[in-house]
């Protein structure tokens, strides 16, 4: 019904894009679609794309995806959006070369979580995109990774918090603080701060201040 009726729009509205594919039996597994609104919200703000795959659809066991921006007012603004059966990295590759054929361009920067199927479709079909990490996705793992205990007793997370959420830190300051907070709290051993840390470049606004990120780093958060 729904793919009925939207493919109905997308005859009827030259703007209206909408793609979809099914498996050998027939059943939906990729369904994406883009109006003219959302297409000229694209040519104006779509220098940074949020690309979050975090909603699950009961209704339909398919996770809804939406494509987002930011306007010149610091508000969220839709690009198109997309439902998926599977999130593999053929899923995603499909999703983003329709994406492609509707907008007929890139985005200079892509913002996702930290899953390696959609970093993959990414490196093979937004070749000229850069690829960031949403900030809150990586940060809302703290206290799991680390321990309720150590966030919520100490000035840990305060102090890990000063020196992630801030662009006025130079790579250098930041890399000094975070490698004092390690030390001081003796976390040299654990593997997924030494992990995120690996990562910094994709993540961390001292890397990239001269970069407009609108914001978009923080993608979850901002629903």
């Amino acid at each position: 019904m729904m793919v009925g009726n939207l493919i109905k729009k997308k005859e009827h509205l030259p703007d209206f894009s909408c793609e979809y594919f099914t498996d050998e039996e027939n059943c939906l597994v990729g369904l994406f679609w883009s109006d003219g609104e959302s297409k000229r919200n694209y040519q104006v703000f779509g220098d940074i794309m949020s690309f979050d795959a975090t909603y699950r659809s009961n209704g339909y066991s398919m996770v809804f995806v939406p494509f987002t921006g930011i306007d010149n007012h610091n508000n969220n603004v839709s690009f198109g959006a997309a439902l998926l059966a599977s999130e593999t990295a053929e899923t995603y590759k499909w999703l983003f070369r329709c994406f492609l054929k509707a907008f007929g361009k890139q985005p200079d920067v892509v913002v996702t979580d930290q899953d390696p199927a959609m970093k993959k479709a990414i490196e093979e079909v937004f070749t000229g995109s850069r690829h960031r990490l949403c900030m809150w996705h990586v940060m809302h793992k703290l206290s799991t990774k680390v321990g309720v205990t150590l966030c919520n007793t100490t000035d840990f997370k305060q102090r890990i918090w000063d020196i992630v959420w801030t662009d006025s830190l130079s790579p250098f300051e930041f890399e000094v603080g975070w490698h004092s907070i390690i030390q001081d709290f003796d976390l040299s051993d654990n593997n997924w701060l030494g992990d995120i840390y690996d990562m910094r470049e994709s993540w961390i606004p001292a890397y990239y201040r001269d970069e407009l990120m609108s914001g978009l780093m923080r993608t979850t958060s901002r629903y």
